[in-house]
């Protein structure tokens, strides 16, 4: 079993680069918090903070081992060569994993300094995607309306590392610049889920992409407009600083680059495209968050 799960991990969910993942997620949003607040504070370490961590890892996992079960018939179909299409992993083995990542993820939950009714409300999101909100039939077969209900789940979970922040430095959770911090992590998490699933006319198949839902053309005004709300909710918070322009080159960038997919998109797909601009982006924007938290 250990084997198998090792195999499943490495080809979907490896663990180092989405520690580090869960890491620089919480680390913006907690650095952010701190230099928005209202007076000076200084960072000081706690085991607590790598609970924090630890709890975004795990839940994103559980997510992926969820969807692993909600679309199993679809995946033997699109993805056969995927580990538990294929046989290679069983699903007693994934129903171990989650148990075992879920229970420690509880057990950290339980010492962490804050009110457990983050954690709760995240978990109850959670559960809610894994049943469909009770709503299958009508959700599952529209793409839009499972990105609509499925994907605010990244803000649930910024509520759940901001409050934590907020909590430990006796900051107000519910303030503008919260709020945009959160809008700031979510909007790229929503732009890569639209992005990935965007395909040039001639590439389509029988797989649901947001380009047949949409219209090719439209779904890259889609893409060109949520990234547009992501910079205006980085703008809000570092516009002051004399490095925010770049993040208007970098969207400039997007825009050219989509202009040239749209052009000439047979064999292409933004995988490359979108990944590129959030990697750029979201660098900045760290940066930037940084320079106000070291004023």
């Amino acid at each position: 079993m250990l084997h198998r799960i090792a195999v499943y991990l490495k080809e979907m969910y490896p663990i180092i680069p989405r520690l580090i993942v869960s890491l620089l997620l919480v680390a913006v949003q907690y650095f952010g918090v701190l230099a928005f607040a209202e007076t000076k504070l200084t960072y000081e370490f706690s085991w607590a903070d790598l609970g924090v961590v630890y709890t975004v890892f795990a839940f994103l996992m559980l997510l992926r081992i969820a969807d692993e079960f909600k679309d199993l018939k679809k995946d033997l179909i699109n993805y056969p060569d995927r580990p538990l299409p294929s046989g290679r992993v069983s699903k007693k083995d994934l129903w171990t994993l989650g148990a075992v990542v879920g229970a420690v993820m509880v057990v950290v939950n339980l010492f962490l300094p804050q009110s457990i009714v983050p954690f709760l409300v995240l978990l109850f999101y959670g559960f809610l995607m894994t049943v469909w909100f009770f709503q299958r039939d009508k959700i599952e077969p529209s793409l839009v309306l499972a990105l609509v209900t499925h994907n605010p789940v990244q803000l649930i979970m910024s509520y759940y590392v901001i409050h934590y922040v907020a909590n430990r430095y006796d900051l107000p959770i519910w303030t503008w610049e919260n709020v945009c911090l959160a809008f700031a992590i979510y909007i790229p998490a929503l732009l890569w889920e639209i992005s990935r699933k965007i395909k040039a006319p001639v590439d389509e198949n029988q797989y649901v992409t947001y380009s047949q839902v949409w219209g090719f053309r439209g779904s890259i005004f889609v893409v060109l407009g949520v990234a547009a709300v992501g910079l205006f909710f980085m703008m809000a918070l570092v516009l002051r600083q004399a490095g925010s322009f770049l993040l208007v080159l970098a969207y400039g960038g997007l825009l050219y680059a989509l202009y040239r997919f749209y052009r000439n998109p047979a064999g292409k797909n933004l995988k490359g495209i979108v990944p590129n601009y959030l990697f750029v982006s979201l660098g900045i924007f760290l940066v930037l968050i940084g320079l106000v938290y070291w004023r």
